[in-house]
């Protein structure tokens, strides 16, 4: 407990402290925000808040790998992350940060930025962060992935990496969902017996707390894409090493189930601009926290709905998790009834069954 204590300060306090230098570095480089028709801000705000959580979570490393060094920590783990290459990991991480980085500052095109993403998830992968093997659904025996065993797991690393970033659309939206999506995490990687993992989800969680304090409404700082292609690969990491890696074909689809809000507005997304001839990249105003803000509600309740959405979501991802046999298929139909009450309610297919 002392040990997660403070690798939770040191994750906090350092976030915390490098915000307003994140937000003097963003208006050196004009790195902003202006108002416009498709953005919610009505004041100019800086959107390099990716560097303060960088930092935040770097510290939170190096004070883990300090601690061991001098103060005997020993962090257990049993067996989830044997055969990785931290200092390749590490590579691949800063990596995904540098291509939200130079998005924030110079606006890539879809294409460009969709590819930087690819070869950072593929250096995490050659680092030893790959699914490897599931276990059959009929015998329960293990199958090995074979050739297709990078090609998934770089494409599971990207999807969260996106719907994350797709998200970001609200103040402080994303940074509560990832939040809520790391504790989680950390339910479940604890019950594998990861302490190293266990200690990444707390200072994620740590950071993302630290940030909420400028970053929720009204935001003085966004996270950009450095933050959130940052927090979505992370969450994507700890996902297949803690849940995914070795687990039945129901327990893989539980980090999915874990992140349904922002999953269902990517799929609502991509649906919407496909029919209506529109490049999959290009943003519109009809995510779900735009729907709610039609609505009638302000930012914060609008916000506050999607956070309690995503905190149910979150339980039942932790349960299927927990459970076997008949409970874990009443846990599935209780949430196919969540799932659909939420399509329902913010008419998330809407413009697609209207042709639009």
């Amino acid at each position: 407990m002392h040990q997660a204590l403070t690798v939770f300060f040191v994750a906090f306090i350092v976030t915390y402290l490098m915000v307003p230098v994140s937000k003097k570095i963003a208006v050196l480089i004009g790195a902003i925000d202006y108002p416009s028709n498709r953005r919610l801000n009505t004041d100019p705000v800086p959107r390099c808040g990716g560097i303060a959580l960088y930092v935040g979570l770097v510290a939170a490393c190096l004070s883990v790998l300090i601690a061991e060094r001098f103060f005997g920590w020993d962090i257990v783990d049993l067996y989830v992350l044997s055969g990785v290459n931290y200092i390749l990991l590490f590579i691949g991480i800063t990596m995904m940060f540098a291509v939200g980085l130079v998005d924030d500052i110079i606006q890539m095109s879809a294409l460009p930025k969709l590819l930087g993403q690819v070869v950072a998830a593929i250096v995490v992968a050659v680092a030893g962060v790959t699914i490897g093997t599931v276990r059959s659904v009929t015998d329960g025996d293990y199958v090995d992935l074979g050739w297709l065993n990078y090609p998934l797991t770089v494409l599971y690393l990207v999807v969260f990496v996106n719907i994350t970033n797709l998200i970001d659309g609200l103040d402080g939206l994303a940074t509560g969902i990832i939040a809520i999506v790391a504790t989680s995490l950390l339910y479940l990687v604890l019950m594998r017996g990861s302490a190293t993992l266990a200690m990444a989800c707390v200072a994620l969680i740590a950071v993302c707390l630290a940030f909420l304090r400028y970053n929720f409404f009204p935001a003085s700082i966004f996270m950009g894409d450095s933050g959130s292609l940052l927090l979505g690969l992370l969450v994507g990491i700890i996902s297949i090493t803690g849940v995914v890696r070795t687990q039945s074909f129901v327990v893989m689809l539980v980090p999915l189930v874990i992140a349904g809000i922002p999953l269902l507005d990517t799929v609502s997304a991509i649906i919407r601009r496909s029919r209506g001839h529109k490049p999959v990249g290009q943003a519109d105003m009809g995510h779900i926290h735009h729907r709610l803000l039609r609505a009638g509600l302000g930012q914060r309740r609008a916000v506050a709905v999607l956070w309690v959405c995503s905190a149910v979501l979150a339980f039942v991802g932790t349960m299927l998790g927990s459970f076997s046999g008949p409970v874990r298929w009443v846990i599935f139909f209780g949430l196919a009834v969540v799932m659909f009450f939420i399509i329902w309610k913010f008419g998330l297919f809407k413009p697609v069954l209207r042709n639009y």
